[in-house]
Formats: structure tokens, sequence, C-alpha cells
């Protein structure tokens, strides 16, 4: 059975447990997110990391490299 406080001490100390306590689940939630949305940010790099470093990715790189060269020469006689 929950005690009720007797006087203004134990109240005014109740109410000081309870908002630390209100201040820690708040701080924990913080930190959860922050977890995830970097969690996430490095997953997200490995995995690009991950399609760089493949066969496909590079030959693909190399068969594209000249009409990428060509597209960047065109466009930038196009601009002056």
């Amino acid at each position: 059975m929950t005690e009720f406080p007797t006087d203004e001490r134990d109240v005014s100390q109740e109410v000081r447990q309870l908002a630390l306590v209100d201040r820690i689940i708040g701080l924990e939630a913080e930190v959860a997110n922050l977890s995830a949305t970097y969690g996430l940010g490095k997953v997200t790099r490995d995995q690009i990391a991950l399609v760089k470093s493949s066969t496909t990715w590079r030959v693909g790189r190399v068969v594209l490299s000249p009409l990428i060269f060509v597209s960047k020469l065109v466009n930038r006689g196009g601009r002056k």
C-alpha cells in the first residue's frame, strides 16, 4: 500500500524525486532517438561503401566515365 507523506518536507522530497525520474526518462528517450538517428547513418554509409567497392560499380564507372567527361565539357561550354 502507498504511504502518503505527512509533512511538507516529505512532499517536497517526493516532488523532487518524481521530477528527477521524469528527467531521467526524458534523457533516456533522447539517447535512444540520437542512437537510432546516428546508427542509421552509419548503416547507410556502410551499405554505400559496400556497393561502391563492388565489381559492378567499378565497371560501370569505367564504362560511363567517358560519357560523364563529355557531358561535363558540353555543360561547361554552354554556360559561358
